[in-house]
């Protein structure tokens, strides 16, 4: 996931490097960004993960400082409604169903400070917990996770955001995408709500951790332009 994010982001510099350059201060916009995620952690026997579906995309609120003089280099904070979504099922594959296949899904208000190297990004989200949900595919089992036990989360942020339109009066039109590796874990507690794995109490080494895969678009605002150029 990593290795896409920095080829993606070495083809998108040669491009960008022949876009028109000039002086801001401060750019401000908005992202939108559907997200995938797995459990990354270590597997409890019996059961299997796979890929979920947050369904409610990530909804950010963004700023960019440059730090050199055409924003090549440059430091960012995203804050925003962020969430993330992973299948959890029984390991033996003729007792899966829909009715014991759950997606755990959790919630958070997200704090991420990035810094910026031309189109790649490296920073940190930390998540304050807003609620999370077990709920089966059939529909009928849904069981709510108080935000005590989910805690807080931090999580490694890697990305893109390249410019796919840039115009120092109109602003700029961004491709994002980043994968996240979470440096905290989501509750054991998890397990024993669904009945899968280890009877309880399941040990805390089975705790999930979120690797999570985002992407979508954002439109900034340039603040404070003082001269443009084609270079």
């Amino acid at each position: 996931m990593g290795r896409t994010v920095l080829f993606s982001a070495i083809a998108l510099l040669v491009v960008t490097r022949a876009s028109a350059q000039f002086i801001y201060r401060f750019a401000a916009g908005a992202g939108v960004h559907p997200k995938f995620g797995i459990n990354a952690g270590e597997i409890p026997p019996g059961t299997k993960t796979g890929v979920g579906f947050t369904g409610v995309p990530d909804i950010w609120a963004q700023g960019i400082l440059p730090l050199d003089r055409y924003g090549e280099i440059s430091v960012g904070l995203d804050i925003g409604y962020t969430s993330h979504a992973f299948i959890t099922k029984p390991g033996d594959a003729d007792t899966t169903h829909e009715g014991n296949t759950f997606t755990q899904h959790y919630r958070y208000l997200g704090i991420a400070p990035m810094f910026y190297l031309n189109v790649l990004g490296l920073g940190l989200n930390i998540g304050v917990p807003l609620g999370g949900t077990l709920k089966n595919q059939r529909g009928d089992v849904e069981k709510s996770v108080s935000t005590s036990d989910i805690g807080a989360l931090v999580e490694l942020r890697l990305g893109i955001s390249a410019p796919l339109v840039k115009d120092p009066k109109s602003g700029r039109l961004n491709f994002q995408l980043f994968a996240s590796y979470g440096l905290t874990k989501l509750p054991v507690k998890s397990y024993e709500l669904i009945r899968l794995g280890p009877n309880p109490p399941v040990p805390e080494r089975y705790a999930p951790r979120i690797a999570a895969l985002a992407l979508g678009l954002s439109y900034h605002f340039f603040f404070g332009v003082e001269r443009a150029t084609v270079e």
